[in-house]
């Protein structure tokens, strides 16, 4: 596997495991071969994150810093999971959104990004493309309503407003467009 693809794979189980546990876990050299493994084997980053939400439950949440991907290593023994058809019904979805939107096919190819991370890649393209083609008027009307409903919620001084406000506008496109 290529280091981008598991940087990303690494990344996003990362990011994963400071969401559910509320701490800053840094993964192991063996946890990072065990993730490595089970990527190999094809299981998603999907499924990781459910199995993960899984342990993660049975830790009160003041413990769970001492979580430990250890556990996946079962796993490993285990058959390879079948894919779904999902992939499909997803290249569907996307091929819809475009079609309704009229937007060109190109957003749909993304290249060199692991398969779990293509949706993620395609949305982005897509609500990338919208923005860029925006009518300057509406785009000053959502960085408002961005605004107004930044200043309503309590933002911790190490965030950067900058990406919370991208975040945002990227929710409020996805609203109103139906992505």
């Amino acid at each position: 596997m290529e280091a981008n693809k598991e940087k990303a794979y690494y990344e996003e189980i990362t990011k994963y495991l400071r969401s559910i546990t509320g701490f800053n876990i840094v993964l192991s050299s063996k946890e990072r071969d065990i993730l490595l493994r089970l990527i190999e084997r094809g299981l998603s980053v999907t499924q990781l994150k459910t199995l993960i939400k899984k342990e993660a439950a049975k830790y009160p949440p003041e413990k769970r810093k001492k979580i430990k991907l250890l556990f996946l290593e079962k796993y490993l023994k285990e058959k390879t999971p079948e894919k779904s058809s999902k992939k499909q019904e997803n290249f569907q979805k996307w091929n819809e959104i475009i079609n309704r939107l009229n937007l060109p096919r190109e957003l749909l190819y993304v290249e060199e990004i692991p398969e779990d991370l293509r949706d993620i890649a395609i949305e982005k393209n897509i609500i990338n493309f919208i923005w860029k083609n925006m009518p300057p008027t509406e785009k000053e009307q959502i960085k408002k309503e961005a605004l107004s409903k930044l200043k309503g919620k309590f933002i911790l001084t190490n965030i950067d407003k900058k990406k919370v406000i991208k975040s945002i506008i990227r929710k409020i496109i996805k609203e109103k467009y139906g992505i």
